[in-house]
């Protein structure tokens, strides 16, 4: 498909607008994951906290697409915090894993189940269908993002 979306839709103003209201939503319960956290950081510790059995810090800024430096004060600010602590990589001795605290992970699952709930609020007149369809629908838009970055 290969046509002009500003003749059908403003596909890109909508998701704008969907995406400041996410952040504004988040910004505003990231103080009971920490009272210090940002937005910037929460996206490394959400994906720290994702990574079964830790990942590398290089990683993580190849992961977000932001440079080491960004991503290296980043975790620091988190371990300050005591979010993510250092283990040895089991695969090379001289390299660390990061790995999220317990506290930090039960704090995460928190904020994601008050997602939810309030992601259930936004759709409840939804039917399951439009659910269902809207998910599918998502899930393609990101995987072709994905594959054209």
């Amino acid at each position: 498909m290969n046509r002009d979306l500003s003749d059908l839709v403003d596909v890109d103003v909508e998701l704008a607008r969907f995406i400041r209201r996410v952040r504004v939503q988040s910004l505003r319960r990231l103080e009971a994951i920490h009272p210090r956290l940002d937005y910037g950081s929460f996206l490394f510790l959400i994906m720290i906290c994702d990574a079964t059995g830790g990942i590398r810090g290089s990683e993580l800024a190849e992961a977000l697409g932001v440079h080491k430096s960004t991503a290296s004060r980043a975790i620091a600010g988190l371990e300050r915090m005591e979010l993510v602590s250092r283990i040895p990589d089991p695969d090379d001795g001289r390299a660390q894993l990061l790995v999220a605290e317990r506290s930090a992970i039960a704090s995460l699952e928190e904020y994601r189940s008050t997602s939810r709930a309030r992601l259930s609020e936004v759709l409840a007149d939804w039917s399951p269908e439009e659910v269902e369809a809207f998910s599918r629908a998502m899930a393609r838009l990101n995987d072709t993002a994905e594959e054209l970055s």
